[in-house]
């Protein structure tokens, strides 16, 4: 999932069936925008026009580490299995999680 959980009412639900319907060993990829990101994403929309607002006000959350390491803990995945990482000048979370 790219950038998509951070437009979700119940993003716990959508991971609890990502969860479900991946294969066995299979890898769940999730991106979204962070806290910092956020700052950035909306200079870029309200203040430099680069960004259309609209996907800015439609933004319900942004996700840290610490943020979305519970959702998929309660989804299912194993601590174990799962590495959290930020990227794209530390304006992302990305998440590998294992089934």
């Amino acid at each position: 999932m790219n950038s998509v959980l951070e437009h979700l009412d119940h993003p716990k639900k959508i991971i609890e069936e990502v969860h479900r319907i991946l294969d066995r060993n299979g890898t769940a990829i999730i991106n979204a925008p962070n806290w910092l990101g956020k700052y950035f994403l909306e200079f870029s929309a309200f203040r430099l026009g680069l960004s259309p607002t609209e996907e800015m006000n439609d933004h319900k959350m942004y996700y840290n580490k610490k943020d979305l390491w519970p959702l998929l803990v309660k989804a299912g995945f194993k601590p174990s299995r799962i590495k959290l990482k930020y990227h794209k000048l530390f304006l992302n979370t990305i998440c590998y999680a294992k089934k």
